[in-house]
């Protein structure tokens, strides 16, 4: 009942100073650590919700994570006219987007969950096509488009099928039952491949670097810290139900997901671009994630759920701090933002800390979940342990190469730029602290 009181008090506080930015994001906080609290009961954390609606450990911290990075994304648009059109436009479709995570989240039904999937496309798409940077956007969102929609409008077809062998949606029933029906190469990509593309796997992801690029700073936010996750977690969903057909087909992606992290590192050290050297720093971490689904273990699932958190804390930070530079030198190019140590010093520590989580340092949260992917990956294949190595190096020499190209060297800029305001530091403290302080519980994830 306290809970319901101090949600109440939130609410009316917000009301009565008629500050919509204030009465939106303090409930979104409020509400996320009331389900941390929940979290004390963490042994009957199966809650069936309703009969299509449910959470388990899996979509537990994705649901806070979703949370916590759309409240981050409406503070960094928080201007003075906070009855303007176009911020109350924002607001809406930010809560339209929160609506739909949770729902897919939460959803214990197949076709609810594609549904979700697909209709999560579309605050996205308007976030690029309105409110987009450059003259690109038109093609980068029809990439976003045609990319995730197209691939996936097989497996609409195929759950109908589905649905006539087993008659029913049902997540749980599905685990349960035995699919004896007989599948090949073509079912397993009809299945498997909608997420694949979401995540991105290497073939697929040349809609990531161009739809972040072109997307606003809020955009770049929710696509790089809970959109890719909806990849990962329908494979942690699908693999446990078709779990036979996994195991017969899963070693071809494998083999595919560490060429391409291999190659898509490499790519990142010859980018000027500093939003598209932290896309394709996304496209890296979340072939290696993938790998670890694919091991079928365990730790593997456990390592990847880790990961998921992490990332999209430390990209979403990433992509913010990006945008940061962007507004004063008016350009993402490396060549023109070098020594920007010397102009907002007090962006410099922030700069390490984020790069140095993005390369997994030791003592972030992303760095024990890589140890265990790394474990579990070498564990399913010894010869993989040289691809490894050289992935691991290259991503540490691009987070490098990102944070001391852009902090030393000469100032090209002779303009007087404008200050780092309160709000900044306040957006990037709030996406350090759950990657500090979630390693000193790590037992929440398992």
């Amino acid at each position: 009942m306290m809970k319901m009181i101090i949600v109440f008090l939130f609410m009316i506080s917000g009301l009565v100073l008629n500050k919509k930015g204030v009465f939106y994001y303090m409930n979104i906080y409020v509400i996320s650590f009331m389900m941390l609290f929940e979290f004390m009961f963490k042994d009957d954390i199966f809650i069936s919700i309703s009969l299509y609606f449910g959470v388990d450990k899996y979509s537990y911290f994705l649901v806070i994570l979703s949370y916590w990075i759309m409240g981050l994304s409406y503070m960094s648009i928080q201007g003075h006219n906070m009855l303007d059109n176009m911020y109350m436009k924002k607001l809406m479709i930010f809560l339209i987007m929160l609506l739909i995570l949770i729902f897919f989240f939460f959803s214990m039904n197949l076709l609810l969950f594609y549904f979700m999937f697909e209709l999560s496309l579309i605050p996205m798409f308007i976030m690029i096509i309105f409110w987009g940077m450059n003259y690109e956007r038109l093609s980068a969102s029809y990439y976003l488009l045609i990319y995730t929609m197209f691939i996936s409008l097989p497996l609409l077809i195929y759950l109908f099928k589905l649905f006539k062998f087993f008659g029913s949606f049902d997540f749980s029933l599905l685990m349960m039952s035995k699919l004896d029906i007989k599948m090949g190469l073509w079912d397993y990509l009809i299945l498997f491949l909608v997420f694949y593309v979401k995540l991105p796997i290497y073939i697929f992801h040349v809609w990531l670097p161009k739809a972040h690029v072109e997307a606003p700073v809020y955009g770049s936010m929710i696509l790089a810290g809970i959109l890719l996750k909806l990849g990962g977690y329908g494979l942690l969903r699908f693999m446990k139900i078709f779990l036979s057909l996994s195991v017969k087909y899963n070693y071809f992606i494998l083999s595919v997901g560490i060429i391409g992290s291999l190659f898509t590192s490499l790519i990142c050290l010859i980018q000027i671009d500093m939003k598209k050297l932290v896309a394709y720093s996304s496209v890296v971490h979340m072939n290696i994630l993938m790998c670890s689904l694919l091991t079928l273990s365990e730790l593997g699932f456990v390592s990847s759920y880790i990961l998921m958190v992490s990332h999209g804390l430390c990209s979403s930070g990433l992509f913010y701090m990006v945008n940061l530079y962007y507004e004063r030198s008016m350009s993402r190019l490396m060549f023109l933002n070098k020594g920007m140590m010397n102009l907002f010093f007090s962006l410099s520590i922030w700069w390490f800390l984020f790069c140095a989580a993005n390369f997994s340092f030791p003592f972030s949260l992303s760095f024990f979940s890589e140890i265990f992917m790394i474990n579990v990956i070498i564990s399913w294949d010894m010869i993989i342990m040289l691809f490894l190595m050289f992935i691991c190096f290259f991503s540490s020499a691009y987070s490098l190469y990102l944070y001391s190209y852009i902090q030393h060297g000469f100032i090209y800029i002779e303009e007087k730029l404008f200050m780092v305001y309160v709000k900044d530091f306040l957006i990037l403290y709030i996406h350090m602290i759950p990657l500090v302080l979630f390693i000193f519980n790590m037992s929440m994830f398992y």
